[in-house]
């Protein structure tokens, strides 16, 4: 097993000595890389709903989708669009709390 040497990784001044501050300012980046993806996939996610959302309704209005059918899938609808728009409005909601945190 070869041994790395993670020091470059964690040296951010370049004296070659790895310090208590060089560690805490490494630790910062890396939480702040790890925000910033959670919130890309945050971001993502309400994007799909909302896109669903749209693509959901614009089918239901094709003249393909005979009116039987969308009177079967009103309840399954209702659901689908309470869902997803709970979605949308989490991601709103937990992005403006955390903007002013």
């Amino acid at each position: 097993m070869a041994h790395l040497d993670h020091t470059a990784d964690y040296d951010l001044d370049g004296d070659g000595k790895v310090s208590a501050a060089d560690v805490a300012t490494a630790k910062l980046i890396q939480d702040q890389e790890d925000a910033a993806r959670k919130h890309l996939a945050q971001l993502r996610l309400a994007r799909s709903a909302l896109v669903g959302i749209g693509i959901y309704t614009v089918l239901m209005f094709m003249p393909f989708v005979p009116d039987d059918r969308i009177k079967l899938l009103t309840s399954i609808s209702d659901l689908f669009y309470i869902s997803m728009a709970s979605i949308v409005g989490a991601y709103m909601g937990f992005t403006s709390y955390m903007s002013r945190k």
